[in-house]
């Protein structure tokens, strides 16, 4: 998905679908890159708080992978994304310096911490679609930084529910201190529910109303996606592992579904 919002960056950007190119390439296989790197570290570091969790089909927890594969398949994903980002450019290299750091950081100590861990997945998710902007241009487009805005906000509440799903293992195994965990699930969740609201769906429709984008078969696609993003919210009013799971599922169909939706307004249908 990260790819995705590389590609949709690269489109808005060129207004139009860019020449496959060893460029191009390297720029989508970054951010693949960089999240395995970082998932692999990240159930390194978490078996415990997974198996606490019961999250026992993950593959470290099940045993079906060995703890030294996961290591070493995090830092050879690292080195490359590293190594590819420097082949595109200086810009692009200096974001996936610092965002594969942040992500060891992140994994280390970030997640424990109120808030710092869940805007740095906001972060994460957002960087893609200046990433892809940064590739063929220092310029950022209006359109690329309202997309950045809108991963940011998503990203952030997705990353406050998952909190409050594993806040129990979280106290358990790490000690944390997670925002659900300081100030209650309930209230976690709330925020995150707001954050759709007052910021995500609004900024999902400020590229039709300010008439950087038609309305066409891709705003009705973001509108469709806004609905489930609707009903979702209304699920989590009573938080709960199963609605929890379902957010976790929805979001990521809403995420696809809304920028599959902009990517084709970008394209004009």
């Amino acid at each position: 998905m990260l790819a995705f919002a590389v590609f949709i960056s690269q489109v808005v950007f060129l207004g139009n679908l860019p020449v496959l190119s060893l460029l191009v390439l390297y720029s989508l296989l970054v951010p693949i890159l960089s999240e395995c790197a970082a998932f692999a570290l990240n159930d390194y570091l978490d078996v415990e708080t997974d198996r606490l969790n019961g999250h026992l089909k993950r593959p470290l927890v099940s045993g079906a992978l060995s703890m030294q594969f996961a290591l070493n398949l995090s830092i050879v994903c690292f080195v490359l994304s590293t190594v590819l980002a420097y082949l595109i450019n200086f810009n692009c290299f200096l974001i996936v310096v610092l965002f594969n750091l942040l992500s060891i950081i992140y994994n280390w100590k970030l997640k424990d911490l109120p808030l710092a861990g869940n805007i740095y997945i906001g972060f994460s998710m957002a960087i893609p679609f200046l990433f892809g902007n940064l590739v063929f241009s220092n310029s950022i487009s209006l359109l690329n930084l309202i997309l950045c805005a809108m991963a940011f906000t998503a990203g952030l509440a997705r990353e406050i529910i998952k909190s409050a799903q594993d806040m129990e293992g979280d106290r358990k195994a790490r000690n944390s201190k997670t925002l659900p965990i300081l100030i209650g699930e309930r209230a976690a969740v709330f925020i995150s529910i707001l954050l759709y609201f007052v910021l995500f769906i609004p900024l999902s429709l400020a590229p039709y109303l300010l008439h950087l984008l038609p309305f066409s078969l891709g705003f009705a696609l973001v509108g469709v996606s806004d609905l489930i993003l609707v009903y979702m919210c209304f699920k989590l009013f009573l938080p709960s592992q199963s609605s929890y799971k379902l957010a976790r599922n929805l979001s990521l169909v809403i995420f696809a579904l809304g920028m599959l939706g902009l990517l084709i307004s970008v394209l004009g249908f």
